[in-house]
Order: structure tokens, then sequence, then C-alpha cells
């Protein structure tokens, strides 16, 4: 029986600091503390990943009716067409099915994201105040965070919507193991200069996987019920806020894809002329 979102949220605003408290110590060092902190980034981001490819298997997710499809594609393509409408979602269960599984994890993710946000500002102070701090990590976990919380007032209230699609995003976390594997390396073991390298190929192939390639298949997804490419899903699918969104996440990830690939090219350059 999964267990009902309240009681997740809960135990990962709790339980994450209680392991963070348990790895690092009642009075860590600032080494010590930052190693613990990415250890639990990387365990949170391997299960909720693992929670996520799981959920998103489960038959809940599947066209009511072998004709749903067909039949309500036409519907919306008539529409936009016609009335400058939208896809009708009534009976598309990737926006109207529900699954208290599925809301459980967006509330292990809403959980872990604030109390991470609180850990960001004990480290910072811990390396040397304000200028240490990640103010764009912590923006970022604000802000999803608390539209996550946002989502669990209407999960409370039992009008979510959309959930297959929000536990898809939530797939980009697995990129974060060999994130926190490059960092780690290149803090503390900078002598495997090898090892950095192929660190770094392997970031730039997971990033463009889970955080480019990704946002693709989810429009891919929610068009396929429509009878929709990904591209034709964006252009002609999403309402204003989505589409605004979604092109923004896009484009910033793929700003920033491009960044990772550019100084993959330098360090893969210097490694050869500099050897091991």
């Amino acid at each position: 029986m999964p267990i009902p979102s309240q009681i997740a949220l809960l135990s990962s605003a709790t339980l994450y600091p209680l392991l963070l408290r348990l790895l690092s110590g009642s009075s860590p060092s600032q080494s010590r503390l930052s190693k613990s902190v990415r250890a639990i980034s990387t365990l949170h981001s391997a299960l909720v990943t693992a929670l996520a490819i799981y959920v998103l298997q489960q038959p809940e997710w599947r066209n009511p009716t072998p004709d749903a499809a067909n039949h309500l594609s036409t519907t919306s393509k008539v529409n936009i067409a016609g009335k400058g409408g939208y896809p009708d979602d009534t009976h598309n269960p990737l926006i109207s099915a529900r699954s208290e599984f599925a809301n459980a994890i967006t509330a292990i993710e809403a959980g872990y994201l604030l109390q991470d946000s609180i850990t960001l500002i004990i480290e910072a102070r811990l390396n040397g105040g304000a200028k240490a701090l990640d103010k764009t990590l912590l923006t970022h976990h604000v802000g999803i965070g608390t539209a996550l919380l946002v989502l669990h007032y209407f999960i409370a209230r039992g009008r979510e919507a959309g959930i297959y699609i929000i536990v898809m995003f939530l797939l980009m976390n697995s990129s974060t193991p060999i994130l926190n594997l490059r960092w780690y390396l290149r803090n503390f073991a900078r002598h495997r200069r090898r090892a950095i390298l192929f660190a770094d190929m392997a970031f730039v192939v997971a990033f463009f996987g889970a955080r480019v390639w990704l946002v693709y298949k989810i429009l891919e997804e929610y068009g396929r019920f429509h009878g929709m490419g990904a591209w034709e899903t964006y252009w002609r699918a999403l309402r204003v806020p989505c589409k605004l969104g979604t092109g923004a996440l896009w484009t910033a990830n793929l700003g920033w894809w491009v960044v990772l690939v550019g100084n993959l090219v330098g360090r893969s350059k210097s490694f050869t002329l500099g050897g091991q």
C-alpha cells in the first residue's frame, strides 16, 4: 500500500536532516559536511529516479479505451484549428489519472528540496558566508520546492492533475549522481585526471539525456494521445504559461549543455597535451 503523500512529505523533510546529522556529526568540518550533503544528494537522486521509473510503468497511465486517442485527437485538432482551443484532456490518463504512489514521490522531492535549501545556507556559512552561497541552486530549490508544495495543496483536496508529466520531470534527478562524482573527484582526487575526464564525459551525456532530450520526450508522450508529434504539441497544444515555462527550461538546459561540451573539449585538449 503506497505511503500517503502527507506522510512522505513529512518523512522526507525530517529524515534527510537526521541522516545528514548522522553522517556529518554534531560539529562537522567544512569538508565533512560538504561530502555528507553530496552523499545524501546522490542517495535521494537515485531513489527518486528509481521510484519514478517504476511508477511510470504502472497501468493507470494507459489509454482508457483503444479508440480514445484517435477520437480525442480529431476533436482536439478541430478545436485548435477552428476555435483557438486546446486539446481535450478530460480522458487523457497522462493528465487526469491519479496515483497515490506518484503523489508520494513528488512529496519526497518537495521535502528534500526544502530541507536542502536550509542545508545550503548552513554550508555557505561554514565556507565563508554569503559569497559562498550557491544562489542559483538555492533559487532552483526554493522555486521548485514551493511549486511542489502548491501541488500538494491541490492533492490534499483531490484536485491534482498532470502527475504523470510531473513525475517524468523528476527523472532529471538521474544526472545528479554523476554531477556529484565530478564534484568529489575535482575536490578530493585532483591527481586522477583521467577519471575526472571520464566523469566529465559521462556527465555531458547524462545531462543531455536527463535535461534536454527528456523535455522532448515529455512533449512526445503527451502529444501521442492527441495524435501530435513533440514539436506540434509544443506549438499548438500547450497553453501559454506551459509553453513559456517549457521553452525557457529547454533553452536554459540546452545552453548549459553547450557550455559543458565546450568546457569538455577544452579539458580534453589539455589532457592530451598534459598527459595523465
